[in-house]
């Protein structure tokens, strides 16, 4: 047994008598309030507003850290159909870094990859959603989604065990008082059918029950031969309002993925380099299309109350309960033959998961003033618990000719377990915050405390146990001054806090890692269009990472340390009448500054991209034209490709640009029977480009790029 760490105080029954005492306190004034609760104010592409930043319904403009805000009309223009969809036009953020693969959100903000067990950065409703050991990670799809904020740079104040790189904050589509009646119906290539709705409003009369409903299901062929996609999606929600003090909000979800298409790579040499068969096609397939067995079931509960004592103080509550189930069994590639160049090895993989996570956040909200200075104060404690089961068997396989694949009559070996464990995480933490306002200057001021503590148990050896408590406080600051035409220059300094979940060749497990930023920036809201534009340059640290054992390559050395420095624009909103922009552009210099082997020091992570941008085009055609109702946009993204192989031997992958469109048509301009009608098509990678997104070593292999796929949509609102 490993253990490193100090005993935790018991403040969860403190908390929670605290909190009931003010839920009990009667309304300090008999003043009449509003009870809201969103995360934004976004009716276009440009959300003014997020709680996701600071927990508090504060304006971009004032808040002192990057934030960009994905609306929902975004996500709806460019017909995401996943996390990665989503982010693909956001600065700092390499999205879908394993191509056409759609089981798994991966991507890096900043240099730093994510897709971490145990506890994951991206948080849903303000809560965490954790990841599984193996295969089991957690998954929403965005049409359940009402807006989707990336927070760039650490966020432990607010949300305790973090990257550095930053966190994905996602929010809900929940109950409204505007009538809601959304239909709609989609069909594409590759077999691609999608049906979705959306309804929601007063349940009563006076309004004091609202309530929404948010469906979607979709079937669809994998880029990979003979894989497919098959998922169900529900959440229904409900929102009591008895008074105007107080507001409770219960909801669900239920996410089903009975098929979940392929999630292996392919070759090297065929792909990133040179391979003398040529370049393998993007639909090539190293598994068997009659052994792929993955599958996977969400579903969670939750609530969210408020109650307001008077203008100035009120209470949030919010919790969940999740549960994820995930089943995997396929054949894998294993590596290439170097003698024909076109063999490769495959093995077969096969996991069972199961975990259920409890996650609390209760929060207190204050304005007062202290002099000319005004103080809104949020001080909170979060909980969480994850508590889950994993095991992981391989076996083998027979070799295939991946240019001339013959799927009939494989072989396969007995399965063998590597892995059976259970695992139960646990986190505590304080957090108090201080946004201060005087006259034209805006400060931002935080602290928080956690505590952690992950468990291992191997239940292939009972006595081989594993344990480990940590704890750390991370602070802080920021600071920026409002001009009167809408330029806000800021500072800010925060930190992160991450432990980690690897051991050391004698079994000990490692100390936190701890993350630094020092940023500065100038946002700008100008007063004459409904726009944002954004520059920020960084400076972030992570040290204690995790490197190769130079005695022992099997294992890890605490020794490593990470620098990611570097500078982000951003541009979005409505600049004319007919055209609104989405922008996006990125340097950075990600570098080792400390590493094991000191051939490393100075060089790039793997997959990690040193430059990449977008530029989204929307234009409306203007009213009272013949063309009125009639729009279209077009977008661009591109990278100048990564690092693959092992930190000792890397390679290099392409760069690429990939281009999408959408055009789009309001039925009501043709018939006024039709209003609220309309037709729109998407088409993402508009020339089929063919590239590579990240590569692993050459045994692990690489990902091709998502290929053009083209979805006609038919939405009625009424």
């Amino acid at each position: 047994m490993c253990t490193s760490a100090r005993t935790r105080p018991q403040l969860k029954p403190l908390a929670a008598a605290l909190i009931a005492a003010l839920w009990s306190l009667p309304a300090l004034s008999e003043d009449t309030l509003t009870v809201v609760g969103s995360s934004g104010d976004a009716d276009g592409l440009l959300a003014k507003s997020t709680r996701s930043a600071t927990k508090t319904d504060t304006p971009i403009l004032e808040t002192p850290q990057s934030v960009s805000v994905i609306t929902r009309k975004q996500m709806d223009m460019q017909n995401v159909h996943s996390l990665n969809d989503a982010l693909r036009y956001t600065p700092g953020v390499a999205a879908g870094q394993w191509g056409g693969v759609s089981a798994f959100d991966q991507f890096s903000i900043r240099g730093f990859n994510y897709g971490s067990t145990g506890f994951n950065d991206q948080f849903l409703d303000g809560l965490r959603m954790n990841n599984g050991v193996v295969y089991g990670f957690q998954q929403v799809d965005p049409f359940l989604l009402e807006d989707i904020s990336v927070l760039r740079g650490p966020a432990s104040v607010l949300y305790g065990l973090a990257s550095p790189g930053g966190v994905i904050a996602m929010n809900s589509k929940l109950p409204v008082a505007q009538s809601i009646r959304h239909v709609e119906l989609e069909a594409g290539n590759r077999e691609y059918q999608r049906g979705s709705f959306d309804f929601g409003g007063k349940a009563t009369d006076d309004g004091r029950i609202l309530y929404r409903i948010v469906g979607t299901a979709d079937t669809k062929n994998g880029q990979e031969y003979g894989t497919s996609a098959r998922r169900w999606a529900l959440a229904p929600s409900i929102t009591f309002l008895p008074d105007d003090y107080n507001k409770l909000t219960l909801y669900a979800r239920a996410q089903r993925d009975p098929r979940m298409g392929a999630q292996t790579s392919l070759p090297v040499e065929g792909t990133a380099k040179y391979n003398p068969n040529g370049k393998l096609p993007t639909d090539a397939y190293p598994g068997d299309p009659h052994h792929n067995t993955f599958s996977r079931r969400q579903a969670a509960v939750g609530y969210s109350a408020e109650h307001f004592f008077n203008n100035d103080w009120s209470v949030l509550l919010n919790g969940r309960y999740s549960e994820n189930t995930s089943k995997y069994h396929a054949t894998i590639f294993g590596g290439l033959h170097q003698d024909d160049m076109r063999t490769i090895d495959r093995a077969q993989a096969a996991s069972d998961e199961h975990f259920n996570t409890i996650n609390l956040d209760n929060q207190l909200h204050g304005r007062f003033s202290t002099g000319e200075v005004d103080h809104q104060l949020l001080a909170g404690m979060s909980w969480d618990r994850f508590n889950g089961h994993a095991n992981y068997a391989g076996g083998a396989a027979s070799p295939l000719d991946i240019y001339d694949p013959d799927y009939r009559n494989p072989v396969y070996g007995p399965l063998q377990d590597y892995q059976n464990n259970r695992i139960m995480n646990t986190q505590t933490g304080l957090y108090a915050q201080d946004q201060l306002s005087w006259q034209k200057w805006r400060g931002t001021f935080g602290v928080r405390h956690d505590w952690s503590s992950q468990r291992n148990t191997n239940l292939m050896d009972k006595s081989d146990r594993s344990r480990q408590r940590d704890e750390a406080t991370t602070w802080r600051a920021g600071i920026n001054y409002l001009f009167d035409n809408g330029v806000a220059p800021y500072f800010t300094w925060a930190q992160s806090f991450q432990p980690t979940n690897s051991t050391d060749r004698n079994g000990r497990m490692f100390d936190p890692s701890r993350g630094e930023l020092y940023e500065a920036g100038i946002k700008y809201r100008p007063t004459f269009m409904d726009a944002f534009f954004s520059i920020a340059a960084f400076n972030l640290t992570q040290d204690k990472t995790l490197a190769t054992d130079p005695r022992f390559p099997q294992a890890f050395v605490q020794d490593g340390k990470i620098r990611s420095r570097g500078v982000e624009l951003e541009a979005r909103g409505q600049v004319t009448e007919q055209f609104s922009v989405i922008g996006a552009m990125t340097w950075q210099d990600v570098e080792y500054t400390q590493y094991s082997d000191r051939d490393v020091v100075g060089r790039r992570p793997l997959r990690i991209p040193s430059r990449y941008g977008s530029l989204w085009v929307n234009w409306q055609a203007p009213e009272g034209t013949a063309v009125s109702g009639l729009g279209a946009g077009v977008g661009g993204r591109f990278s100048n490709g990564t690092k693959g192989g092992t930190m000792e031997n890397q390679f290099s992958t392409a760069g690429y640009g990939v281009m999408d469109a959408e055009v789009h048509y309001d039925l009501g301009h043709l018939l006024q029977s039709l209003k609220g009608g309309r037709v729109q098509l998407n088409v993402d990678n508009l020339t089929k480009r063919d590239y590579v997104t990240s590569c692993f070593t050459y045994a692990q292999g690489c990902f091709w790029g998502a290929g053009r796929t083209v979805v006609g949509k038919v939405i009625w609102d009424f």
